[in-house]
């Protein structure tokens, strides 16, 4: 198929600016895939489910905090996505939306280093609230440009979009591997916490590179887009959508099992440090195992997508989760962990590569943000509660049940996701920029 399901519907409405945006999509791509491998470096070492956990660990003993790091960042991921998508809405252009809330991001990773700097010197409980909320405030910009960059992506690369976000995956995932390979070996060469410290700085540096790669992004003018309406009106269109589009809501139905059942990745590597079958460094080598998995299979993920669609996608990607979680189940060595590891990582790059693209393609021409925007505020709540669940529940029962039902719950999601029309079997469904809101 030479162009995705919402490029289709775009190109009998805008003809002129896809053929101009095209123009410019080899020069948008590699730029963008440049600053996944430069931003891969920030993800490996402010990893939510390893590097942070581990920290928060090492500083505090305390599993209740440790889901709290997954939480804060399910919060922040997902939580205002509906702001950066109504902020997208109206713009002729989206690329000096899209620098701004990233300048603004870094500035919260500088804050994440600074914070992580007082360990040792300040009160603990002090260092501890000033670092989550330092990695919330990252997390809550992360959320917010999500829209922003899906809309910006889903204009500027009509064509193969799902092999451009596999690459990404593959390129930034194998650089990401390669990191955290060094991380390991910092966090075991030095003393707690300077070993974690020095990981957090790497991090502001490799934030500055990505900034200044986005800044060479070309961006054409949109023809005549609607103007963006009150936030009331666009949080009003939020059941319409869902009551008129059975295909969308079967969708999140499946994935919010999946979300759930997510909540128990972070601890993978919590289990085995408690249980004695890891050692903090170890923590680093499931981060690497995780992010190489998350590469090779995102990249595989997104290669399937582009030739049979998405609803595959997120069946397989539920699978793997499925799959991680009962052999994280087994447990007892470093080998187990780090396989339990790989599959949960193929499957988290279902966030990336297949619920981007899932509504991308799902949304009509006029509301790719919203659907964005709607998917991660929908999703959020259960991203949310799945770490606190297992932050809760793992001191009563132990990790083992706890990976149990994620297993199943990750199963259910695939099964429901089944359901799910194909979104290339929906096109002509609406060709108008201004059907955006009832």
């Amino acid at each position: 198929m030479a162009l995705t399901a919402d490029a289709e519907r775009l190109a009998r409405v805008a003809p002129e600016y896809v053929a101009r945006m095209r123009g410019h999509q080899r020069r948008n791509v590699t730029l963008m895939i440049l600053d996944g491998a430069a931003f891969a470096l920030v993800l490996s070492m402010l990893s939510e489910t390893t590097i942070i956990p581990a920290f928060v660990e090492g500083l505090t003993g305390s599993a209740v905090l440790v889901g709290l790091v997954g939480a804060i960042f399910a919060l922040g991921r997902y939580a205002p996505q509906l702001v950066g998508a109504h902020l997208a809405l109206g713009r002729e252009r989206r690329k000096p939306l899209f620098v701004t809330i990233i300048v603004a991001q870094r500035v919260g990773i500088l804050a994440v280093a600074a914070s992580a700097q007082l360990a040792g010197a300040l009160d603990t409980s002090l260092v501890v609230v000033l670092f989550l909320i330092s990695f919330g405030v990252y997390a809550a910009l992360a959320g917010i440009i999500g829209p922003v960059f899906g809309d910006f992506v889903a204009k500027a690369v009509p064509v193969s979009r799902g092999l451009f976000f596999g690459t990404v995956q593959l390129i930034g995932g194998l650089l990401g591997f390669g990191a955290a390979l060094i991380a390991e070996s910092v966090i075991r060469e030095n003393e707690f916490p300077v070993g974690n410290q020095i990981l957090f700085w790497a991090a502001v540096a490799g934030s500055v590179i990505s900034l200044v790669l986005v800044c060479f992004l070309k961006e054409e003018r949109l023809p005549d887009p609607p103007p963006r309406p009150p936030f009331v009106r666009t949080l009003a269109s939020i059941p319409t959508i869902l009551r008129t589009d059975p295909d969308y809501r079967r969708y999140l139905v499946g994935r919010l099992f999946q979300a759930i059942a997510a909540g128990g990745m972070g601890f993978v590597v919590v289990a085995g440090l408690q249980g004695s079958t890891l050692v903090p460094s170890d923590a680093a080598l499931l981060a690497a195992a995780f992010i190489l998995a998350q590469a090779v299979l995102g990249f595989c993920l997104g290669a399937l997508g582009n030739a049979v669609g998405w609803r595959v996608v997120m069946v397989v990607g539920g699978s793997l989760m499925a799959a991680g979680f009962a052999v994280a189940a087994v447990g007892g060595s470093l080998v187990i962990s780090i396989i339990a590891m790989a599959l949960l990582g193929g499957a988290n790059s279902l966030v990336f590569v297949g619920d981007q693209n899932m509504s991308i393609e799902l949304a009509p021409t006029g509301s790719t943000s919203i659907y964005l925007g709607l998917t991660s505020t929908a999703l959020g709540p259960f991203f949310i509660a799945g770490p606190l669940l297992a932050g809760v529940l793992s001191p009563v029962v132990g990790f083992t049940p706890v990976f149990v039902v994620a297993a199943l719950l990750a199963a259910l999601g695939a099964a429901l996701c089944l359901r799910v029309r194909e979104p290339r079997h929906r096109i002509g469904t609406t060709d108008r920029l201004d059907e955006v809101l009832p």
